[in-house]
Formats: C-alpha cells, structure tokens, sequence
C-alpha cells in the first residue's frame, strides 16, 4: 500500500508507478510505503529510502522533472524490495537500484 503526502504537481503519477513496481517487483504489493515530497537540494540527493518500524519511508525531490521523478521513485521502491529481501550490501544495492531504475523506466515510458 502506497501513502504520499506533499504532492501538488502530479498526485497520480506515485500511484501509477507504483503499481507498474508491484508488477515487476511483487513484494512491494505487501508492504507499507509512505512517500513524502519535500525539497531534497540543500542534501544533495533526488530520493531516500529507509525503514521506521514497520514503515517504508521514501523522500524524494518535489521539483523534479517528470522523467527523473520517475527514476528517482522506481530506484527508491528497488530499496524497499532489497529491504524486504534483507540485501544489506550497500554497493550491490545501489549497482542493482541504479540499473533497475534505468531498465524499469524505460519500460514505463514506452
């Protein structure tokens, strides 16, 4: 279940990509996922991802171009599956985020 907050520009495009993940990545569809929309810049990064409790909590740059929101988003869902999957190997968990978010994107574009 997807929750977002602080989202004016585009409050159907979380969902869509988040439905497109859940078929792609099919843990997602059992977990918590709270997506806050908030300025990131003064840290130097587009999305987070972190767990509270038995939340999944994603930030992510609320002035992004459409493209790069949807990258960010579908890299920081990627987090969430490693986390249920307990891939807690930071560099492989970025390699693979990175290069499904490039993948998962292009589908969701075409």
């Amino acid at each position: 279940m997807l929750f977002s907050s602080g989202q004016k520009i585009r409050p159907r495009l979380s969902q869509r990509v988040y439905s497109f993940m859940c078929d792609k990545e099919s843990l997602l569809k059992d977990a918590t996922i709270v997506v806050h929309h908030r300025r990131l810049t003064s840290e130097g990064a587009t999305g987070f991802e972190y767990k509270d409790g038995k939340e999944f909590m994603i930030e992510i740059e609320r002035e992004l171009p459409r493209n790069e929101y949807i990258k960010t988003l579908i890299h920081e869902l990627v987090h969430v599956r490693q986390d249920l999957t307990n891939n807690t190997d930071h560099s492989k968990r970025e390699e693979e985020a990175w290069a499904l978010e490039e993948f998962y994107s292009w589908i969701f574009n075409d």
